[in-house]
């Protein structure tokens, strides 16, 4: 206890590496928390569907469904459907209760719901 009154009487007499050590512990908690709760709403939140055991993703290659959702072969091509086999699959596939796709690139990309008018 003697440790704690004499910290605290140390940071009274220093104001100005009390109020940046402060700040720069708000700053640090802040960023933390704002990227874990990023990551948790992207990466480890369970899906919004009913059933998520029922979900499968697709690919045209061996190796199709890594980590990243493609992956390249010793050729250097990538393991990625082309508009036309997305639509090609929700055609034809009556067993697919429905069908999602994503678009691949370094383009900015947003998420809305279903009958928003916001800017994409």
């Amino acid at each position: 206890m003697t440790d704690v009154r004499a910290a605290l009487r140390r940071l009274a007499k220093t104001p100005g590496f009390t109020t940046t050590a402060v700040i720069t512990l708000a700053l640090g908690i802040g960023a933390t928390t704002a990227i874990f709760t990023l990551v948790h709403q992207v990466m480890l939140k369970s899906l919004p569907v009913t059933r998520p055991e029922e979900l499968w993703r697709i690919g045209d290659k061996n190796r199709c469904c890594n980590w990243g959702g493609y992956t390249q072969d010793k050729d250097g091509n990538f393991s990625l459907f082309s508009w036309e086999a997305y639509n090609n699959f929700r055609r034809h596939t009556p067993e697919f209760a429905d069908l999602a796709a994503l678009q691949a690139g370094n383009a900015p990309l947003g998420v809305r719901r279903a009958g928003s008018r916001a800017p994409r």
